[in-house]
């Protein structure tokens, strides 16, 4: 049950140090959901404008087609290139961060909400899922703060998105280069989201009253679907 001294404010910590109150409490505040999610935005939009002021555009595009073995003109260089220049990729940039995590949240509610349907649930709204997934995703927010952290302490212009990608399991672990087929799935986890994925399933099993077990099997399933066709994929293209 929600507390009276409950905040929205608060409740941004205590889904870092106190989930089960922070879950408890967003239970019927919807319209909290304004603050994790504009956060999160101002966040995307921050690291999008601070990678693109500081990339070489020109050298990121020829080494995209590199890795993609695409033969161009100089003539089609430059036709492309103005496609490439920081103010358009950071409009772009900026338009994915709003709109894109909008669209992501709302197919997740959506997708709570269905299985809440079919499963019995007691929550079975749209609002009320969509609110879950914001904040149960807030904890992502620190690994854009940390990649644009590093970012600027090395001090260098971008060549890549590579030089950006600092937290994935890629850059820590496996080290699979851009030219490879498997980077985009190499670098699909780090460790906040596999933080948010833990705090998804503990918040699920709160909310519905089931065990961890049946909350694990309904956050994960769209996860391991998803990313199993991306590796039968690639595995055969």
């Amino acid at each position: 049950m929600s507390s009276n001294n409950a905040s929205p404010l608060a409740t941004l910590a205590n889904i870092f140090v106190d989930p089960a109150k922070a879950y408890d409490d967003i239970k019927g505040h919807n319209a909290w959901v304004w603050w994790p999610l504009v956060l999160m935005i101002l966040a995307s939009l921050a690291v999008t404008v601070v990678f693109f002021s500081h990339a070489d555009t020109a050298a990121m595009f020829q080494q995209q087609m590199a890795a993609r073995h695409v033969q161009m003109t100089p003539q089609q260089m430059q036709a492309a290139a103005k496609f490439q220049s920081p103010a358009v990729l950071m409009t772009t940039g900026a338009l994915g961060a709003i709109f894109g995590s909008l669209v992501v949240y709302a197919l997740i509610g959506l997708y709570y909400m269905l299985v809440g349907k079919l499963a019995g649930w007691n929550e079975q709204r749209f609002s009320s899922w969509f609110s879950f997934a914001v904040w149960s995703a807030f904890p992502g927010i620190l690994a854009v703060v940390v990649s644009i952290v590093v970012f600027l302490v090395r001090g260098q212009p971008a060549t890549s998105f590579q030089d950006l990608d600092v937290l994935s399991l890629n850059a820590l672990l496996f080290h699979v280069p851009m030219t490879s087929k498997w980077y985009t799935l190499a670098s699909a986890f780090n460790p906040f989201s596999i933080w948010v994925v833990v705090l998804s399933i503990f918040g699920l099993a709160r909310w519905t009253q089931r065990d961890k077990a049946h909350a694990a099997l309904v956050v994960l399933a769209p996860i391991v679907v998803f990313y199993g066709l991306m590796a039968a994929f690639k595995a055969f293209v």
